[in-house]
Order: C-alpha cells, then sequence, then structure tokens
C-alpha cells in the first residue's frame, strides 16, 4: 500500500465536521441578518444606518485583529486559540440574543464575535494543515471553502425565515448550540504542531497592524456605500 493511501485510510474526518461548522458559524450571522435590518430597527427603534453600522462593524474588529489573533495561536497553541475563540463568540451570540439596547447588540454581535472570530479563522486554517495530509489536505481545504459559500448563500434564507417564523435573536441562539456542539468535537481535533520557539506577542506591533488594517477594510467598506 502506497504512503499516499495509508495515509488516506487512517484520515478521520470528524476534526473536518468540527472545523467546518466553526466556519459556517463564521459566516452565517452576519449574512442571515442583513435581510432582518428592517426588523432590527423597529426592536431597537433606531436608523437603518446604525444597523447597518453595527454589521460593518462586525467585519471592521475581525479585520483589525485577525494578524494578532494568529500569533496568539502561534504563542498559545492553534487548538487552544480555537476553543478560546469560539468562546468568546460563543458569548458575544448569547449576549446578542438577549440584547436590550443597540449598544448590548453592538458588544455582542461587533466587538466579542469579531474578537471571537479573529482567533477562530487563523486557527482554523493552521489546523486543517495539521490534521490533514496529502490529498485529504486539499478536499478540508476545498470543504471549508465550500461551506463559507454556503453559509454566505444559506444566510439571507434562514435569516428571513427565523424573522418572519419567530425572531431573529433566533439566529444567535442558534449559533451558541453549534458552538457548544463544535466544542464537543474539539477533543478530535489534534493541535498543530509549531516549530521554533514560541512568539512574543509584539504591543506596538499588534497596535499598528490593527490600526492599518482597520483602516483599509474601512476605506473598502466606505467606497462601497
Amino acid at each position: 500500500m502506497s504512503t499516499q493511501t495509508e495515509v488516506a485510510a487512517r484520515t478521520s474526518w470528524l476534526p473536518l465536521v468540527a472545523l467546518a461548522l466553526a466556519q459556517f458559524v463564521m459566516v452565517l450571522d452576519q449574512s442571515a441578518m442583513n435581510v432582518s435590518i428592517s426588523t432590527l430597527v423597529d426592536d431597537f427603534d433606531t436608523t437603518v444606518t446604525t444597523i447597518q453600522a453595527v454589521i460593518t462593524l462586525y467585519c471592521l474588529v475581525m479585520a483589525m485583529f485577525m494578524l494578532t489573533g494568529g500569533k496568539i495561536g502561534d504563542i498559545i497553541g492553534r487548538r487552544r486559540a480555537f476553543v478560546v475563540g469560539l468562546v468568546i463568540y460563543a458569548c458575544g451570540s448569547a449576549m446578542t440574543a438577549l440584547a436590550p439596547t443597540v449598544l448590548v447588540l453592538t458588544l455582542g454581535w461587533s466587538i466579542l464575535e469579531g474578537i471571537g472570530a479573529a482567533l477562530v479563522l487563523p486557527a482554523m486554517v493552521a489546523l486543517i494543515a495539521g490534521n490533514f495530509e496529502g490529498p485529504s489536505r486539499k478536499v478540508a481545504y476545498a470543504v471549508i471553502g465550500g461551506v463559507a459559500g454556503a453559509g454566505i448563500a444559506v444566510g439571507p434564507i434562514l435569516g428571513g425565515w427565523a424573522t418572519t417564523e419567530y425572531s431573529w435573536r433566533v439566529i444567535f441562539a442558534g449559533e451558541v448550540v453549534l458552538v457548544a456542539l463544535i466544542l464537543v468535537m474539539t477533543p478530535k481535533v489534534a493541535d498543530a504542531a509549531r516549530t521554533g520557539p514560541a512568539p512574543r506577542l509584539d504591543a506596538v506591533g499588534t497596535v499598528l497592524s490593527a490600526t492599518g488594517l482597520g483602516l483599509v477594510v474601512l476605506g473598502v467598506l466606505q467606497s462601497s456605500v
């Protein structure tokens, strides 16, 4: 039996299920809530501009801290960063589901979920490389990309259904359940190996990278308005 065949034979796909679910959760609420803006405006007695700003801020926070999230994963371990990010994300989703005001909505959705995603997404890429080899790794990356696209496509349908039949809050409550399921499966995900000594977090570099990326993303977002 060839080496590639042996690798394929002993490959467990349960880690991919956990990572794919995480990818789905990361893109779900942003795409789902775009069709629920008018309901959010009515529930919080605010304006469309305010709700759009909350949605945009999630993308901004995630982009600002993506490099920092990757560095933290290098320091504490990719699986640990993945778990910490998921817990932060779930706390943000729970806060959003129960949010009584726009301020709480912003803290839960834009800030906590954005920081959680910034930890989860870089760790996810490294964990795929650490859990799969050869053709299996190609399949895993393809599945993750397909799930991201599916989440963007399914989100508006799911968001419209939830908002019409129940409440937009159901989406965020469902994310908490999905994160709990992912955490149950996470022990089956092997940590990605690190070569060399653990790096140190550069505070100045963190501030500069977050500011630079934030300004670039903000510029792109404003140019599309």
